[in-house]
């Protein structure tokens, strides 16, 4: 009798654990945007909960180059501790993910939490979290937080002009959220839930790929004391 009601506790036990980690699921994804007010249903979510990158979500671009000829590497990314970790291996061996099914449409809004290496207000590398749509320029980028010896906010505009601007504050070595809701005649960009730019686009309105990116400029620092720490990424649509 008393081992059948250990074992009725035990059963009990692990029924309330997959309870609470069901209901901790359920709210994780329930989550809205920071700072944003209204009603969003989650359209894309990866928290980096796994023990490599989910390939299913995302490409990761081996062999392409981006900032400063380097090279992306698989290699430069891994993932521990429901964080994805871009490290600039040497000066021309970097990463850059991109989704691989969704891209964040007109009236969408897109959100990471990631923290930058840096001192103060100075970013290493040439870090990146942007959106941009397919036959660049034509359907724009939107560059959420570059990391251009400061954390800056870009377009690039198909009609050739480029809007630039950074945010005062200290954005290096904390966690900060970064997100952009997508107009479609404007964008605005929201650094830990609160607008920090509005500015007007000229592109073609398709639906743009997101993408984390890790070059070479700036302050170089490689490994560890380079990287960007990625905490999550998910997208929203209007509910």
């Amino acid at each position: 009798m008393a081992m059948r009601l250990r074992v009725i506790a035990s059963i009990l036990i692990a029924i309330a654990v997959i309870g609470v980690s069901a209901d901790s699921a359920l709210a994780a994804r329930s989550r809205t945007p920071v700072g944003l007010a209204g009603q969003w249903r989650l359209a894309f979510d990866d928290e980096f909960s796994g023990h490599a990158l989910n390939q299913a979500l995302w490409n990761d671009h081996s062999g392409w180059t981006n900032q400063n000829h380097v090279t992306d590497s698989l290699a430069n990314i891994s993932v521990r501790n429901g964080h994805a970790i871009f490290r600039l291996a040497s000066p021309t061996s970097g990463a850059e993910i991109g989704t691989k099914r969704f891209s964040l449409r007109v009236g969408e809004y897109a959100e990471a939490r990631i923290r930058f290496a840096g001192d103060g207000q100075t970013i290493y590398n040439w870090p990146a979290w942007w959106v941009s749509g397919p036959r660049w320029p034509a359907a724009g980028e939107n560059d959420i937080a570059e990391g251009l010896g400061q954390l800056t906010i870009n377009y690039h505009s198909p009609l050739g002009g480029l809007e630039t601007g950074t945010v005062n504050g200290v954005w290096a070595r904390g966690f900060h959220t970064y997100g952009i809701f997508r107009g479609r005649y404007l964008s605005r960009v929201y650094w830990d839930g609160r607008l920090v730019r509005t500015y007007r686009t000229h592109d073609d309105g398709q639906p743009q790929m997101l993408l984390l990116t890790m070059g070479a400029a700036n302050i170089i620092r490689t490994g560890a004391a380079g990287q960007m720490v990625v905490d999550y990424v998910r997208a929203w649509q209007r509910a």
